[in-house]
């Protein structure tokens, strides 16, 4: 038997908006909260960044398990900063100061 090829490894993106209508119910899911309401208040298009770049490195990285898990958004940022290439250490540096400091820019 031939082993399998390997499958890619897609980052994880989150929740989509999406509409969902089922005779007269409507039920609208949209983003989870604005980045102010987060834990963490980082961008989503951020986070879906650094998650792709992790991807590409060969680590996962959930995006709405960094935006509301301290923990997990600090091991994977700190991950990012020691082990990931100039731009993925770049972005994981810049995310520990979000997590530390709070919301960009305070």
């Amino acid at each position: 038997m031939k082993p399998s090829a390997a499958r890619p490894i897609r980052p994880s993106t989150g929740p989509t908006p999406l509409l969902v209508q089922h005779a007269s119910a409507v039920l609208v899911i949209t983003r989870l909260l604005p980045p102010s309401s987060r834990p963490l208040q980082v961008e989503q298009a951020t986070l879906e960044r650094f998650s792709a770049l992790m991807a590409r490195e060969g680590w996962r990285a959930h995006v709405s398990r960094l935006a509301f898990d301290r923990v997990y958004a600090h091991e994977r940022f700190a991950i990012a900063k020691r082990r990931g290439g100039p731009e993925l250490a770049a972005l994981g540096e810049e995310l520990l100061g979000f997590h530390r400091r709070g919301a960009p820019g305070r």
